[in-house]
């Protein structure tokens, strides 16, 4: 019998590990892949190149004036028209890149956040 609950255990450890590494490794490569895609985009790049490299649609779209305050202490404005921001869910909202459009729909400035 204790050699029963002992190899029980060993395997339910064996499990919680391998998912706690599992999460940590998707959400590293979820980063990774999200600074790539942040990295190669420049001022003047259009809406659908954005969505194109980060290979989703935004997570949030911010319009001009309406602060998404989960990350950013100031609203899209001025030639900003929306601020798309592309979140790490997998980091507990703790990371997160956002790039803000002008009125033809084209990267004005983008920014990446991370929470300590």
């Amino acid at each position: 019998m204790y050699r029963r609950g002992k190899r029980m255990l060993t395997v339910v450890l064996l499990v919680i590990g391998t998912a706690i590494a599992a999460s940590i490794g998707a959400c590293s490569l979820k980063s990774h892949s999200r600074n790539s895609a942040f990295e190669a985009i420049q001022a003047g790049d259009t809406e659908a190149t954005i969505i194109a490299r980060f290979g989703t649609q935004p997570s949030v779209r911010e319009r001009s004036g309406k602060l998404f305050a989960r990350y950013a202490s100031q609203p899209c404005e001025g030639e900003c028209v929306e601020r798309l921001w592309f979140e790490n869910r997998l980091s507990f909202d703790t990371e997160a890149w956002s790039v803000e459009l002008d009125a033809a729909r084209r990267v004005l400035k983008k920014s990446r956040w991370v929470s300590p």
